[in-house]
C-alpha cells in the first residue's frame, strides 16, 4: 500500500469520527443546551481564534518535530478532549473541551497536508491526484458519519456522539507509524511571498462558503423547510458518496483555472437553497454543491502546496490551513448571525451567503494570473 492510500485510510477514520459530531455541534448548542443563535455565532468566532493559534503553532510543530510526531500528538489529544466532554457533560465544559479538540485536530490537518506536499514535491498533477485520493478517503468517512450521527443524536443524544467519536479517532494510530517522516528548517522566522498571499484572500472567501454544508444547511432545512435531522444526514451522505465515487475521476481533468468554474457552481448552488421546498430538490442541489467541492477543494490544496518552499512547507501550509479554518468558522459564525435576522427570509439569507463565492471569482483571476505550474 502506498503512502497516499494510507493517508486516505487515516482520513476515512478521522472523517468518520469527526463528521459524527461536527455538523451537530452548533445545532446541539442551540437545541440541546439552549444557547441563542447569537451565542452560537460567538462560539464559532472563539473557535476561529483557536484555529489561528492551532495552524500557526501546528506549522512550527510539524516542521520542528516532524510530520509523524505531530500527527500522533494531535490524534491522542483530540480523542482525550472528546472523552472529557462526555465525562463532564456541562454546557460550558463541553464547549471548552470541543474548542481544545478542534485545536489539536487542526494541528493534524497541517501535518497531513504538508506530508502530501512532501511526497509529491514539484509535481502539480500528482499533487492534484494525491489530494483527490486523500479526499476520497475523507469522504468515505463523511458519507456515513453525519447519517450515523443524526440517528444517534435523534435517539441517544449528543453526549453519546462525543464518546463514540473519541474512540473512532484513535483508530488512525494503527497506520500513522508506517508513514515516512519529514522535517523543515528549525527557525522561527519565515516569510510568505506575494503570490501565496494573494491566493489566500479568495481562499478565505471560498471556505466561508464551503462551511455552509453543516450547521447552516442543517438548521435551515430542519427549522424552515421542515426536513428531519435524518433527512439532512442523508444529504450529507450523498455528498460523501459522490466524492468517493467520482473524485478520482474528476481529479484527472482538473487544471488551475478550473477552480473558477467550481466557484460559479458553488455560488449558484447555495443561492438556489433559498428556493428549495422539498427533500427531492434538496438532494438535487447537494449534487451540484458536491460537484463544486470536487473541483475546488483538491485544486485549492494543490495550488497552495505548489507555492510553498520545501524547507518551510509545514509553516506555510499552516498559514494556508489557518486561512481555510478561519473561513469555515467565520462562515458558520456569519451564517449564524444572518439567521438571527433572515432565517425565515430565505432569499436574503442565501443571497448574502452565496455572494461570498461570487466575490472570490475575480480575486482568483487576479491571484492565478502569474502562478506557473506544470499543471
Amino acid at each position: 500500500m502506498n503512502h497516499i492510500n494510507r493517508l486516505a485510510i487515516i482520513g476515512a477514520f478521522r472523517a468518520l469520527g469527526g463528521s459524527i459530531i461536527w455538523p451537530f455541534t452548533g445545532y446541539a448548542l442551540y437545541t440541546v443546551f439552549n444557547f441563542p443563535l447569537s451565542i452560537v455565532s460567538i462560539y464559532y468566532l472563539i473557535q476561529a481564534v483557536f484555529s489561528v493559534l492551532a495552524y500557526i503553532s501546528g506549522g512550527y510543530i510539524t516542521d520542528f518535530l516532524g510530520r509523524i510526531k505531530a500527527m500522533i500528538i494531535s490524534i491522542l489529544l483530540s480523542s482525550l478532549f472528546l472523552l472529557l466532554s462526555f465525562l463532564f457533560y456541562h454546557p460550558l465544559l463541553v464547549a471548552s473541551f470541543l474548542l481544545l479538540q478542534s485545536f489539536f485536530n487542526n494541528v493534524y490537518n497541517v501535518a497531513n497536508t504538508t506530508l502530501v506536499g512532501d511526497i509529491n514535491k514539484g509535481e502539480f498533477k500528482k499533487l492534484v491526484s494525491s489530494f483527490s485520493r486523500v479526499r476520497v478517503g475523507i469522504n468515505a468517512g463523511w458519507a456515513f458519519g453525519p447519517l450515523i450521527g443524526s440517528i444517534i443524536f435523534e435517539y441517544q443524544g449528543f453526549r453519546q456522539l462525543l464518546l463514540i467519536s473519541s474512540f473512532i479517532l484513535l483508530i488512525p494510530l494503527i497506520f500513522v507509524f508506517s508513514l515516512p517522516d519529514f522535517k523543515g528548517i528549525r527557525r522561527f522566522y519565515f516569510s510568505i511571498h506575494k503570490e501565496f498571499a494573494k491566493f489566500l484572500l479568495p481562499t478565505f472567501l471560498t471556505f466561508m462558503l464551503m462551511s455552509q454544508l453543516g450547521f447552516s444547511l442543517l438548521t435551515f432545512y430542519t427549522e424552515v423547510v421542515k426536513l428531519s435531522v435524518e433527512d439532512v444526514g442523508f444529504l450529507f451522505m450523498i455528498n460523501g458518496l459522490l466524492i468517493v465515487i467520482l473524485q478520482d475521476i474528476i481529479g484527472k481533468f482538473l487544471k488551475v483555472k478550473t477552480i473558477i468554474l467550481g466557484m460559479f457552481i458553488y455560488s449558484f448552488s447555495y443561492l438556489a437553497v433559498a428556493f428549495i421546498t422539498s427533500f427531492i430538490f434538496a438532494c438535487i442541489d447537494v449534487v451540484f454543491i458536491t460537484l463544486a467541492e470536487m473541483i475546488v477543494s483538491p485544486l485549492s490544496q494543490a495550488i497552495a502546496s505548489s507555492l510553498t518552499k520545501d524547507e518551510e512547507r509545514g509553516r506555510e501550509m499552516g498559514v494556508y490551513g489557518m486561512v481555510t479554518a478561519l473561513g469555515r468558522l467565520i462562515g458558520s459564525s456569519y451564517a449564524s448571525y444572518l439567521m438571527s435576522f433572515f432565517l425565515f427570509t430565505p432569499l436574503y439569507l442565501w443571497f448574502f451567503i452565496s455572494i461570498l463565492g461570487f466575490l472570490s471569482i475575480p480575486l482568483y483571476l487576479l491571484s492565478l494570473k502569474r502562478i506557473e505550474t506544470n499543471g
